[in-house]
């Protein structure tokens, strides 16, 4: 076939930039025999004035574009697989000093180094808000037992922050609770921290070694004063007389209330005289007080929807001339008691001493050192503080009986 005239100049171009070792395509061959590459598209200094028909002719012995894009050179850099160092830290996290969403630093803290058996402590922890958030109740912010338990904070692991607290970033909350102490000698460890409830904990914890020394203790009020005496943190009345001989219930109104500086532990026992006691002249209805106990200063109904702890010495018509002993170590579903001596006989002129005694798992009474009833008193989680002599907040008292040298042991 004959060759068109117009390719005659490319064949003469071809031939010497192959003289001169280089491709077509702009490539240095490295020996003057190696092969021809195949001829691609024209380069930008052929001859601009080829016509397309020549252009098409040259592209009929190209070969076809591989089905496959070619793979990258091996020497190409990876990807880098971590963030470059100094790439800032997402929202929330605090590692390379980013601000976290929850954060807190301690600003003060009010805990007891030590404690004797069985008392309570008004502790108190301040905490800054560092982080993002604002801290609510309802977002579920407070300050938690550390590992979710205390030896002197239950059966409650939170303190709660108030339906109106608010505590926004940079601001502060001091939280107030009361500790009790165990009633057993040993060091314990009370431990505290924020917590974002159902999500982490979070900030500073702080942390105490709590000494707790337990040892056998007797308390004395000869009941013949409106003072208070050594032991007893405080002493009310309302109604009743003093006098040398004690302290007697007027009407069935009366009350004397007595607060113990500390409570009492698992074993120990209130010992009290009577005198004027005449039941058979004295009883005005059904259900009296006499003597009474309570973990706290309520001493009414309320205690059968609670946990507290306390017992009652019960007279009335209802029990004939002897009276009733009830016992509940935790709430009203916990109760016991029993009636006693009810075809008793007493001469108002004669003192008689009533004592209550109990320990970790039952409660006994007695009269004058006889043993008439035994009661379990176990399961108890507050212990006894509070008494009560002549009306409790439910039923009046007898009105009559003369009460003196009341007297209150704490047994470790």
């Amino acid at each position: 076939m004959n060759t068109p005239a117009k390719l005659v100049p490319i064949g003469l171009a071809l031939l010497a930039l192959g003289a001169l070792g280089c491709s077509p395509l702009g490539f240095t061959s490295s020996t003057g025999s190696q092969a021809r590459q195949p001829i691609g598209d024209e380069d930008e200094s052929s001859d601009q004035d080829s016509s397309a028909e020549d252009e098409d002719e040259l592209n009929e012995d190209e070969p076809d574009a591989p089905e496959d894009e070619p793979e990258a050179p091996e020497n190409e850099p990876d990807e880098p697989e971590d963030a470059p160092e100094d790439e800032p830290d997402e929202p929330g996290d605090d590692t390379n000093g980013a601000v976290a969403q929850d954060a807190a630093e301690l600003v003060s803290v009010d805990l007891p180094t030590e404690l004797s058996c069985a008392a309570t402590y008004w502790a108190s922890i301040e905490m800054r808000n560092t982080g993002l958030a604002t801290w609510t109740r309802a977002a579920g912010y407070k300050l938690g037992t550390v590992d979710d338990s205390d030896p002197f904070y239950g059966p409650d692991t939170r303190i709660w922050l108030d339906e109106g607290d608010s505590v926004a970033p940079g601001e502060t909350h001091t939280f107030e609770f009361e500790l009790s102490a165990s009633n057993s000698d040993g060091v314990y460890t009370t431990d505290w921290q924020m917590v974002h409830e159902a999500v982490a904990w979070f900030g500073d914890v702080t942390t105490e070694q709590v000494g707790v020394t337990c040892s056998a203790a007797t308390w004395c009020d000869p009941l013949t004063a409106n003072s208070a005496t050594s032991g007893f943190a405080d002493k009310s009345t309302h109604g009743g007389n003093f006098s040398a001989a004690g302290w007697q219930t007027t009407s069935g109104q009366d009350q004397l209330l007595l607060q113990l500086d500390s409570p009492l532990g698992s074993a120990g026992s209130l010992s009290i005289d009577v005198s004027n006691f005449d039941p058979t002249t004295q009883y005005t209805g059904t259900k009296h007080q006499i003597i009474n106990m309570y973990t706290t200063d309520d001493g009414s109904q309320g205690v059968f929807q609670s946990d507290e702890a306390w017992w009652n010495l019960r007279t009335g018509s209802n029990y004939g001339t002897g009276f009733k002993l009830l016992a509940a170590p935790n709430g009203g579903n916990s109760r016991e008691e029993v009636r006693l001596i009810e075809n008793a006989s007493w001469n108002p002129n004669q003192t008689y001493t009533f004592t209550v005694s109990w320990d970790a798992q039952s409660l006994d009474v007695y009269v004058d050192g006889v043993h008439l009833e035994n009661l379990g008193f176990d399961g108890r989680v507050r212990p006894l503080e509070y008494i009560f002599i002549g009306k409790d907040n439910v039923y009046d008292g007898q009105v009559g009986p003369i009460y003196s040298n009341l007297c209150v042991s704490n047994t470790p």
